[in-house]
């Protein structure tokens, strides 16, 4: 489960439910993927992976959603920080846990 959850962070495949006649049911939400607007704004914001004690510039960083994609976490600045591609990995397959503290971050 866990791979599939990563695997589905940083992949472009999109979600089509079908009736058992074929038919289009669902094609799910609409903006999985960070938009350049928003990706230069969450850069101008975290500046680098936010990762405590990490450094790692925005270039070499990944927009992570805080709520998972797949668990309708929204893709929005209020959802998303920069973690460099190691902390990613780290999140989606090392167990670890992302918390928000008291002053949003």
């Amino acid at each position: 489960a866990k791979a599939v959850e990563r695997l589905a962070c940083d992949c472009s495949v999109t979600r089509i439910l079908l009736g058992s006649d074929s038919t289009v049911i669902d094609v799910g939400r609409s903006k999985r993927t960070v938009s350049g607007p928003t990706r230069r704004a969450l850069n101008a914001r975290d500046g680098h992976c936010r990762w405590p004690g990490c450094d790692r510039p925005a270039t070499w960083s990944a927009a992570h959603h805080v709520v998972h994609w797949i668990h309708d976490g929204s893709t929005n600045l209020d959802n998303l920080i920069l973690l460099c591609h190691r902390h990613h990995w780290l999140v989606h397959e090392g167990g670890w846990q992302l918390v928000r503290s008291d002053d949003g971050r």
